[in-house]
């Protein structure tokens, strides 16, 4: 026996109750105090509650002894249901307690199943009828493979579903949102101008987007009520409104998480790179305007910096670099030691590429030697030859004379004249002693006579002016030369060797012009031709000539003349070797070939771009620094000057010059506005970073770009939203 004290009376149980499991005990205890008065009963009703506990005990040990389906029959609970009569069945899931109501162990289940089922079932106007759709499949699938039949099982998922949405009430409904504008919008993506999206006319994109509103509501409230017309009419008319507010609000809230986003992208960019935000976004914007292209940074060479890839750039570095400061330090500083290096990394380049430029005087001390090395081989040629005609010489330039007139007719009877031969004072004492008369003037027939007569009238070939005058002197000069060919063999191949020389000569001469402007320089074709045919022996030369290596000398040497007169003008010296044109790049192409060509003129156009960045943030940042400084002492004195002033002071250029101190003036004050000397001096060394660099481009083409988020694909899900989650609202 033992005492329980319930609601303040004293019960006596016995040893059957003690030997109850908690559950029943607790049971028993519940049909006692129910039988049990309040406080303050009189005797008779004590004696009274007494029997009711003790009626109430008897009765638990009663059921106590009872089988659980004798105790479910004694209740009257349906066996096919294990519920009251007329009460739907319970989930059948483990641990479901019909106490709670709840399915205790498998919350994240439960939860997961509610929003799955709540996103297809929050899908506008087919939401009901895809779940239904589930829940069929699922029913005739789970029939299919058990005993019970299909209804049941049906008729069970659904008291579950119910149960599990009652449990999760908030999340089903959020979810049902989220199936309604998942739902919408594929239909504004395919049709976006039935929605009010993309229309010319304001009007029509309003109604568009209220009549649409309308619809989908009105339908989703009939299909969802059963066909109730006031559901689907209070449904149309949230629509509609809701329709309505749409073009007002979905831009509004796409610019403003848009905005949101890419702060938060600049953000994420700033810490990386460990740059101030403020600064940060001047250097994005920069590089956004000036549209760098990815991998730019690599393509200017190693000697590159951030700050040369566009304009915007350039007036960013030259605001640092009038902003006094670490940052001003570390830009001038990098530029001035490019600058200093400028003229070695030219000369440096073209010794790589082109090879030593030589000297064109000593090509043509060498050439001129070799041809006097040649005096022992005429003089070899000589001692064979026998006496040489000269009698058709003369008699045909004593015709050419007496016809021709001026200049040619003078140079004729010059060459006539050399071809008679004075006697020696050694042939006059011969003859003397012989007792002969002292030999006259006679033509010359010793070959080394009529060699010297080639000579010079090569000679006055080198100095005579005039058509004419040059066609007599060389065909006077081709009849001399026909008549030692025929007369001393071997001489011509000694001549070949003196011509191929005297053509070297004329290609290192020759080979100092091709790149002048002048009418004198060769066109592109033709100095490829002349450049291709001057490679073929000529005459009884044996072997290439080497006329095109003393052409590409000759343009050797003038690259470097050019290079060492404007070696402190880097855009003269662009101008002055790749030109205005694309003739010099050819001309360079033929002497050197593509690839050592397009090296040249790459070198000049990164030491012009060098030259450029240079003069823009030294010499402008230096205008934008007396223009800072002389708004301090007389505040609203520069404001005035803009680029209609500079225009009108300088032309052209004081316009650019205006309009880039404008623009460094404008970076400055965004730089004193928001950031500070530390964030300044790391714009300094952003702004320097060269192509080792390439991460820092990167960055700043990211947080330029924004974030990937589209202000265009927030509207939809915006309308989405107001469209298709307003429907969630009417729903039963």
């Amino acid at each position: 026996m033992a005492t329980l004290n319930i609601q303040g009376h004293k019960v006596q149980v016995d040893d059957a109750f003690l030997s109850m499991t908690p559950d029943q005990q607790n049971s028993a205890v519940e049909e006692i105090a129910k039988s049990l008065p309040a406080g303050g009963a009189d005797p008779g009703e004590l004696a009274d509650a007494d029997a009711r506990a003790k009626a109430g005990l008897a009765v638990a040990e009663r059921n106590h002894a009872l089988s659980p389906e004798e105790r479910r029959a004694s209740a009257g609970i349906d066996p096919s249901t294990s519920q009251p009569p007329g009460v739907p069945a319970l989930p059948t899931e483990p641990g479901y307690n019909p106490l709670t109501g709840k399915i205790e162990g498998d919350d994240a289940l439960s939860k997961i199943r509610t929003a799955s089922g709540g996103i297809l079932e929050g899908i506008p106007i087919l939401g009901p009828m895809i779940r239904g759709g589930v829940d069929r499949a699922a029913a005739a699938t789970i029939a299919g493979v058990s005993d019970e039949s299909y209804e049941d099982v049906l008729r069970r998922i659904q008291a579950g579903t119910i149960a599990e949405k009652s449990m999760n009430p908030k999340l089903d409904r959020s979810s049902q949102v989220t199936g309604a504008v998942a739902g919408t919008i594929p239909a504004i993506m395919a049709a976006p101008e039935v929605f009010g999206i993309g229309l010319a006319s304001k009007p029509a994109s309003y109604a568009a987007s209220m009549g649409s509103g309308a619809v989908i509501n009105g339908l989703d409230g009939l299909v969802r009520s059963g066909g109730d017309l006031k559901k689907a009419g209070v449904g149309a008319g949230i629509g509609a409104a809701t329709g309505l507010a749409a073009p007002f609000i979905a831009p509004i809230v796409g610019r403003g998480v848009k905005a949101v986003a890419d702060n938060i992208n600049l953000s994420a960019v700033a810490r990386a790179l460990g740059l101030d935000k403020k600064a940060t976004s001047v250097l994005a914007d920069a590089v956004k305007n000036d549209a760098v292209e990815p991998g730019a940074l690599s393509q200017i060479g190693g000697d590159g910096m951030l700050m040369d890839l566009g304009p915007n750039l350039r007036h960013t570095a030259g605001a640092v670099a009038a902003t006094p400061g670490e940052g001003k330090a570390i830009v001038r500083g990098a530029i001035g030691a490019r600058d200093d290096a400028a003229n070695w990394r030219i000369r440096s380049t073209l010794d790589e590429t082109l090879g030593e430029a030589p000297t064109p005087s000593r090509i043509i001390d060498r050439a001129n030697r070799n041809q006097q090395l040649l005096a022992p081989e005429y003089r070899a040629a000589l001692r064979d030859a026998g006496p040489v005609d000269t009698l058709p010489i003369a008699r045909y330039l004593e015709t050419e004379a007496q016809t021709l007139r001026g200049e040619p007719q003078r140079l004729v009877q010059r060459v006539r004249s050399m071809l008679n031969h004075q006697p020696t004072p050694a042939e006059i004492s011969g003859a003397r002693a012989l007792g002969q008369p002292a030999p006259g003037t006679t033509l010359v027939t010793d070959a080394a006579e009529l060699l010297n007569t080639r000579h010079a009238i090569d000679d006055m070939l080198e100095t005579t002016q005039g058509t004419n005058a040059v066609n007599a002197l060389t065909t006077a000069r081709q009849a001399v030369d026909d008549e030692l060919r025929a007369s001393v063999p071997g001489i011509k191949e000694v001549d070949a060797k003196y011509a191929e020389l005297a053509r070297q000569k004329e290609g290192v001469q020759h080979g100092q012009t091709v790149l002048s402007s002048g009418r004198e320089s060769p066109r592109p074709d033709e100095l490829a031709a002349e450049f291709r045919d001057s490679a073929l022996p000529q005459g009884m030369q044996v072997g290439p000539s080497a006329v095109p290596v003393r052409l590409r000398e000759g343009a050797r040497a003038e690259i470097e003349r050019i290079v060492g007169t404007n070696a402190n003008d880097r855009v003269a010296l662009q101008r002055l070797i790749k030109g205005e044109g694309d003739w010099n790049r050819a001309r360079l192409s033929t002497l050197f070939g593509n690839d050592k060509a397009g090296a040249i003129i790459d070198l000049l156009d990164r030491e012009k771009l060098f030259a450029d960045t240079s003069n823009i943030v030294t010499r402008n940042s230096e205008t934008a620094a007396r223009v800072a400084a002389r708004e301090a002492i007389d505040p609203g004195s520069s404001g005035g000057f803009g680029v209609r002033e500079g225009f009108i002071a300088g032309g052209a250029r004081g316009a650019a010059r205006a309009a880039g101190t404008r623009a460094i003036e404008s970076v400055i004050d965004a730089l004193r506005n928001g950031g500070n000397e530390k964030a300044i001096a790391d714009m300094g060394r952003a702004l320097t970073s060269g192509p080792q660099q390439s991460a820092v481009l990167n960055a700043l083409m990211k947080a330029g770009r924004g974030s990937p988020l589209q202000q265009s694909q927030v509207d939809r899900v915006a309308r989405a939203l107001l469209l298709g989650g307003s429907t969630t609202f009417n729903r039963p």
